[in-house]
């Protein structure tokens, strides 16, 4: 009887490792989707975490950030991303445990970049805004005409979201049955607004709200002043820092580079290399080291100045 010839195909061994990966994934993507209700509420809940639960509901303020629906597709994404990709050059187990990880990882940083931009836009908005304010008021206007007219023409945009929440809320019905007046209306925004420099100026705009109109655009014309010279001073600690950035950015991506490179030319070795648990471990490590100079140089660059 003729021994029978074994034929082996490395380049199609690959295959092999696809089943985990595959499986991993749609464990994944059938976990998102039959937990997705309280997945929706724990996204709820996240993106209100700064509420007050103490102000009245009339005077609540929400800001939109991410939407529901938007945050779980990125967890679902994620989780499913992560899964078949720890399932492939990892153990299915592995995947499964720390895809949840990763995407409550993702999530939250995603939630605190949005914040960021959301902070960004504002702050440029709100200089030449309050300037056209100060103008509005030292002409004889009194605070909340002076916002009805500068809202009239202000450009969509957080500030303006938050502005027009402001005037549509004075005079809302309260719990205990009193008239919200533009006072607390102000000062509520100021505990909510995501910008420190925004609740620092609400707050002085909530003491001049009941102060006679010639004080209020005393007092928003030297909040004006106050802001022009800390933008003038930040954007010089900016520019003195860039160097920080800029070196942080090229050790950071030089590193992640070659990195790329290797994983490029030896993947074999490389996924044989990270496949084990405490492979796994030190990719982790690696990770971070590489990611490390760039983290660094931004958060170390960054300015924060709200004295006015």
């Amino acid at each position: 009887m003729p021994p029978v010839e074994t034929l082996t195909h490395p380049e199609t061994a690959w295959l092999l490792r696809m089943a985990p990966a595959l499986l991993a994934a749609l464990i994944a993507t059938t976990a998102i989707f039959i937990l997705r209700q309280p997945l929706t509420q724990m996204m709820t809940r996240l993106s209100q975490r700064r509420i007050d639960p103490t102000l009245d509901l009339a005077l609540i303020w929400r800001p939109v950030l991410l939407s529901t629906n938007t945050s779980l597709l990125m967890v679902g994404g994620v989780a499913t991303l992560v899964s078949a990709v720890l399932g492939f050059i990892g153990s299915l187990w592995l995947a499964l445990a720390l895809a949840p990880v990763a995407a409550a990882l993702v999530t939250r940083v995603g939630f605190a970049l949005v914040a960021q931009r959301y902070n960004r836009q504002l702050e440029r908005e709100l200089t030449p805004a309050i300037g056209r304010l100060s103008a509005l008021l030292s002409g004889g206007l009194g605070l909340r005409t002076a916002f009805d007219r500068l809202l009239a023409d202000m450009p969509s945009g957080p500030l303006r979201d938050e502005w027009s929440w402001l005037i549509r809320q004075q005079g809302a019905l309260l719990a205990d049955g009193s008239i919200a007046t533009l006072r607390q209306v102000i000062a509520a925004l100021a505990g909510q607004t995501l910008s420190v420099r925004h609740a620092t100026l609400l707050n002085h705009l909530a003491v001049a709200a009941d102060q006679p109109q010639d004080l209020q655009a005393r007092r928003c014309a030297a909040a004006y002043a106050a802001l022009q010279a800390s933008e003038r001073r930040r954007e010089e600690a900016l520019t003195e820092l860039a160097q920080m950035r800029y070196s942080g950015l090229a050790v950071g991506g030089a590193g992640v580079l070659m990195a790329v490179y290797l994983g490029a030319t030896q993947w074999e070795r490389v996924r044989v290399a990270y496949s084990t648990p405490l492979g796994m471990v030190f990719a982790v490590i690696v990770s971070l080291a590489l990611a490390a100079p760039i983290i660094g140089g931004i958060w170390l660059s960054r300015v924060e100045d709200v004295e006015y």
